[in-house]
């Protein structure tokens, strides 16, 4: 039995994490500005109120064959070199790695990376305490065996997967020691339009799988998808986000911009006090209401004692406002035709015991 991946991550019960997903957009062309981009980055995601900050560690030789040749979704945007010499180009260099992770202390913010190898996991290890696999790498037995040995929480995303692809993934994962998993519902398409996020999968992956469940979220609205999800039990909601949409690179142009990333967050927030226990009671807010609108069997003139009781002439079934409440209206056969055993005052209640 592996440990619940929420109690690992320390998350309250009612506790959405967000994942602000910094990717590739740190990237600007040489070490110095990278550094400060990167940092920028960081810095947006904690003032947004996001609970981590996630960038993506690869190198080239380890993800493509060399011969890869160029994405047709990259193509389109405008992106033409090979796959390879782009991962090439968006290649964090391993000694950013401490310096990010100090930025993010410094901010009170968790760093996470995407590893794409066990030589990029090694890396990230000591500077995280919970780890995500992107979903391509969902059948990289290596790399989900050595996450496994660390320890750690895995975040793991399952863009473009069936559940056969996410059984196996998770036996490798548990079998090799892994403690706590939480699956990503997430759609392998960026942008993804509205009509493909398929968030009720949300609920199917919880039921099949026994996992908490979260939302990668490549859709360009910063409120509707997460909030669904939030609402279908989502724990964990991640989204890309930059500075800004005409910055160049492959990420830029489907990521939220720093004011719509604050919006989400507090979208996040205000669904997961909206989602409540659960359990269908009445609430303390509604307490004030329920003894002052509720209808209930009231005196609609003063009764003197011995007077016959009728519905429609001397009492009806009325909301009590500030009188005392009446009895409950199922019991009026109860009441209609008795007699009075006491004064009732106009607007008073009928309660047990006042008739005979």
């Amino acid at each position: 039995m592996t440990k619940d991946f929420c109690a690992q991550l320390g998350l309250e019960a009612d506790h959405v994490f967000v994942i602000g997903e910094a990717g590739s957009n740190w990237r600007m062309g040489t070490p110095s500005r990278d550094l400060k981009m990167a940092f920028e980055l960081i810095d947006v995601a904690a003032q947004a109120g996001c609970d981590a900050v996630k960038f993506q560690v690869y190198r080239p030789e380890t993800v493509y064959v060399p011969n890869a040749g160029n994405s047709d979704y990259l193509s389109h945007s405008g992106i033409t070199e090979p796959i390879t010499e782009i991962f090439r180009d968006l290649s964090m260099p391993y000694e950013m790695i401490p310096k990010l992770a100090a930025r993010c202390r410094a901010q009170g913010i968790m760093f996470m990376a995407s590893a794409f190898s066990v030589r990029d996991a090694r890396e990230v290890d000591p500077h995280t305490p919970v780890h995500k696999i992107a979903s391509y790498e969902i059948s990289h037995v290596r790399l989900l065996e050595y996450l496994a040995s660390t320890g750690k929480p895995l975040v793991l995303s399952t863009g473009a997967c069936d559940p056969a692809d996410i059984e196996v993934a998770l036996k490798c994962f548990r079998d090799a020691g892994g403690a706590g998993v939480c699956l990503m519902q997430c759609t392998a398409r960026y942008p993804t339009e509205v009509d493909s996020l398929n968030l009720l999968a949300l609920r199917a992956l919880a039921e099949q799988f026994g996992t908490p469940v979260g939302l990668s979220d490549h859709s360009r609205d910063p409120v509707l998808a997460p909030v669904m999800a939030i609402a279908l039990g989502a724990r964990v909601i991640e989204k890309h986000y930059t500075l800004n949409n005409r910055l160049p690179g492959p990420d830029h142009a489907f990521a939220v911009e720093p004011d719509e990333l604050k919006t989400m967050v507090r979208a996040i927030r205000d669904a997961e006090r909206a989602r409540g226990s659960g359990v269908k009671e009445v609430l303390p807010a509604e307490q004030e209401l329920r003894y002052y609108a509720r209808r209930g069997l009231q005196a609609t003139r003063t009764i003197e004692p011995g007077t016959v009781l009728e519905e429609g002439v001397n009492f009806d079934i009325l909301r009590p406002g500030r009188q005392r409440p009446g009895m409950h209206p199922r019991q009026i056969g109860k009441v209609h035709g008795r007699r009075a055993n006491r004064r009732i005052e106009a607007g008073d209640g009928i309660k047990e015991g006042d008739y005979a």
